[in-house]
């Protein structure tokens, strides 16, 4: 697989990994992109890390990998997300894993796997989750009122719910490093890359959004898609 655009600067794949690390409602993000030479053999060995990761530092599912799907330049690559209550708690936890022969060996093994490209860094500032194995349909924007816009997707989600997708989940995440012309990324999860498909059918109806668009159209800017899906084992 060649090596893809910077999944922030297009569309985006972003998961919020459900009961990852932390109970804090607003998280800290990493996503690194990953060229791999074998993604089944790639996400096999992630799913290694993630035992020892857990076996050390008492954290379920460290590591979540995801693939871009309808997702331009992105479409069919790899990243991985991670979750942290801060951006100091990267290093802490980095700390802990050091002097691990077993996660030496891994790490060792990897390099001859994978090829890593751009990470980013994001905190939530609303964080409804996302579902593990899911899939996801992500939109870059750029933001000129936050506040407002938080007040846009609270609408946005009240008209999924009376048109069949209560089950959908919002979040919007503030890029803090590696920001490239996107400010922020909202993220639209639900538990199939099935019913992504089926949201999409039903907001290509311009009627459903036409006068939230409208209201959204004042504080943001829309600048990519794309939809992605969970290959964690």
């Amino acid at each position: 697989m060649t090596m893809k655009k910077s999944m922030f600067a297009l569309p985006a794949v972003l998961a919020l990994a459900a009961g990852s690390l932390l109970a804090d409602p607003v998280p800290v993000l990493t996503v690194q992109q990953v060229d791999a030479k074998d993604t089944a053999a790639y996400v096999a060995m992630i799913a290694k890390i993630n035992t020892l990761v857990k076996a050390r530092a008492g954290i379920e599912r460290y590591r979540h990998v995801w693939e871009g799907d309808f997702a331009g330049d992105s479409s069919h690559a790899v990243f991985v997300v991670s979750t942290y209550p801060s951006a100091a708690d990267i290093y802490r936890i980095d700390d802990k894993l050091k002097n691990y022969p077993e996660m030496d060996v891994l790490l060792e093994q990897l390099k001859d796997t994978r090829h890593l490209g751009a990470s980013e860094l994001y905190k939530a500032v609303r964080n409804d989750g996302v579902y593990e194995g899911g899939a996801v349909f992500n939109t870059s924007v750029a933001v000129t009122d936050e506040d407002a816009y938080l007040k846009a997707l609270d609408e946005l989600k009240a008209i999924f719910d009376a048109n069949g997708f209560k089950d959908s989940k919002i979040s919007l995440y503030r890029e803090i490093a590696g920001r490239t012309s996107a400010t922020h990324l909202v993220v639209i999860s639900l538990p199939s890359q099935a019913r992504v498909a089926e949201l999409l059918d039903a907001i290509s109806d311009k009627a459903l959004l036409k006068d939230w668009y409208v209201t959204a159209a004042k504080v943001r800017t829309s600048l990519a898609n794309g939809t992605y899906h969970e290959i964690t084992k």
